[in-house]
């Protein structure tokens, strides 16, 4: 058996919902209204004005405010300063020792090594040298006959007037024995800086 009662009560219930929402939405246009123009140009050639729209010239130069929202300010771009470049000062490497104006002598300088503890008793000869710096001097000596492939050369720092050499370091690196005071063309010679 069926109940007409829920149907009728169902059937009010949503005529009544229509009933308050009044009529359905007109839909949205797809484009905005275009204003129709009446009487084309006028007799000078100018468009007419649009309703709504102000004149050509109907405002003045400058009659726009340059902040347009008052109490608003604007950043302000930064200014652009390009980057300054400094080349760095470089002071040129110390000359190496010139080789000695004939004082001393390459036999003064054979005289100051002989006989000193750690040097070749074989008889040495003066290979290169010597070169002299405030008087510093540095020579490579060499053991007679033999070819600087055979031994390695003996390097020699001596320190003093040509007539009494004294003997500061000899050896395969004399680097050690330089001190703070030793002129800067002698470790050139003896060191490489």
């Amino acid at each position: 058996m069926l109940r007409p009662a829920p149907t009728l009560l169902v059937a009010m219930i949503g005529t009544a919902m229509l009933a308050s929402c009044g009529t359905p939405p007109k839909p949205l246009p797809s484009a905005p209204p275009t204003p129709a123009l009446s009487g084309g140009l006028s007799s000078s050639g100018a468009v007419p004005s649009l309703p709504g729209v102000p004149p050509t010239g109907a405002y003045p130069t400058g009659a726009y405010p340059t902040n347009p929202m008052p109490g608003a300010t604007f950043p302000t771009q930064p200014t652009y300063t390009p980057p300054t470049y400094t080349t760095p000062t470089t002071t040129p490497p110390p000359s190496p020792a010139p080789v000695c104006g004939g004082s001393p002598t390459k036999q003064q300088v054979l005289n100051a090594v002989k006989g000193k503890p750690g040097i070749p008793t074989k008889p040495l000869e003066v290979r290169y040298g010597p070169y002299c710096a405030g008087g510093w001097q540095f020579t490579i000596l060499g053991i007679v006959g033999q070819d600087e492939d055979e031994v390695d050369p003996l390097l020699l720092l001596t320190k003093g007037r040509p007539t009494s050499l004294r003997v500061v370091a000899a050896g395969a690196d004399v680097c050690d024995g330089l001190d703070s005071g030793a002129p800067a063309g002698i470790k050139v010679r003896a060191c490489g800086t």
